[in-house]
C-alpha cells in the first residue's frame, strides 16, 4: 500500500505535468486588447487555457520582480468574466514589471489549485532566473487560493501575497465541493517565506458579503497582516470588485516609492 507521502509526491508530479502543458498551450494577453468598457467587453482576459499567461504590450523597466494575478469564481451565467481585472491590469502595467494572469478551473477544489500554483510558480522561476521576488494577488475566491498557497510555500524564494475581498471563514452560502471538503477555516498559518496581507472590504457595502450574518473575511493569521479598506476611494464607493483597483493603486504607490 502506498504511503501518504508517496501519493502526495505523485500528485505534485502530475500537477506539474498538467501545469507545463497548460503553459505551453497558453497565449499572451496584450494590454492593447483589454477592453475597459463593460458594454463592449468580450471576456478576453478570462477566455483562455489554464495556466500562466504573460501580459504584454507595455514597457518593462525592472525584470527582477514579477506580478501574478489570480482571478475569482464565475458562475456559468456571469456575462463579464474577468472584467473586474481590466482597469487594475492597466494600472499595474505602470509599474513596468513582468506580469502574468493565472487562469484556473474555478470548479476545481481550491486546495488542488493552490498546489498547482505552487508547482507552476516553481516552473516559472526555473525559466525566469532573473526574477528575485514575486507579488501574487488574488481576488475573492482567488484570494482563498492565494491564502492556501501562502500556507504551503516551502521555497526560500520570497513571495509577497495579497488576498482581496476574500471569504476565508466558512459560511452557510459556501459552494458544495464534489471531490473535496470545504478548505475554509478560522485560522491560517502563513509560510515564513511569504509576506502576506489580507485586504478586507467593509462587509455591509460588499455585494457578496452583506447578506451574511457574519463577515467571512474575519479570520486569524499566524505570520499575516490585515488591512480594512475605506468606504470610498477617490470619490467611488469601495465594493467587492472595485476593491481590486483600490489595492492596485496602493501597491503601485508602494512600488514607486521603493524604486
Amino acid at each position: 500500500m502506498l504511503s501518504l507521502n508517496t501519493i502526495f509526491r505523485f500528485i505534485l508530479l502530475l500537477l506539474s505535468i498538467i501545469g507545463l502543458n497548460a503553459q505551453e498551450g497558453s497565449s499572451e494577453i496584450s494590454l492593447q486588447n483589454i477592453i475597459t468598457d463593460r458594454k463592449k467587453y468580450d471576456e478576453y482576459i478570462i477566455n483562455r487555457s489554464q495556466g500562466l499567461h504573460e501580459i504584454t504590450g507595455f514597457k518593462q523597466n525592472d525584470s527582477t520582480v514579477g506580478i501574478i494575478l489570480v482571478h475569482g469564481f464565475y458562475p456559468a451565467d456571469w456575462r463579464s468574466k474577468g472584467f473586474e481585472w481590466a482597469e487594475p491590469i492597466k494600472n499595474f502595467s505602470k509599474a513596468g514589471l513582468p506580469m502574468w494572469l493565472y487562469r484556473y478551473d474555478w470548479n476545481q477544489c481550491p486546495s488542488i489549485t493552490a498546489m498547482q500554483i505552487n508547482s507552476d510558480l516553481a516552473t516559472l522561476l526555473e525559466k525566469n532566473k532573473h526574477l528575485e521576488s514575486l507579488i501574487i494577488i488574488g481576488h475573492s475566491f482567488g484570494g482563498l487560493i492565494v491564502t492556501l498557497f501562502s500556507e504551503s510555500w516551502e521555497s526560500t524564494f520570497p513571495i509577497n501575497a495579497h488576498a482581496i475581498a476574500s471569504g476565508l471563514a466558512k459560511s452557510k452560502f459556501d459552494r458544495k465541493y464534489l471531490n473535496c471538503e470545504n478548505p475554509k477555516k478560522p485560522k491560517y498559518d502563513i509560510s515564513k517565506y511569504v509576506e502576506y496581507k489580507q485586504w478586507r472590504t467593509i462587509k455591509d457595502q460588499d455585494g457578496i458579503f452583506k447578506r451574511l450574518n457574519n463577515d467571512p473575511q474575519v479570520v486569524t493569521f499566524i505570520n499575516g497582516k490585515t488591512t480594512l479598506l475605506p468606504k470610498r476611494w477617490k470619490s467611488t464607493r469601495v465594493g467587492h470588485n472595485f476593491s481590486i483597483l483600490v489595492v492596485s493603486d496602493i501597491i503601485l504607490s508602494d512600488l514607486q516609492k521603493n524604486k
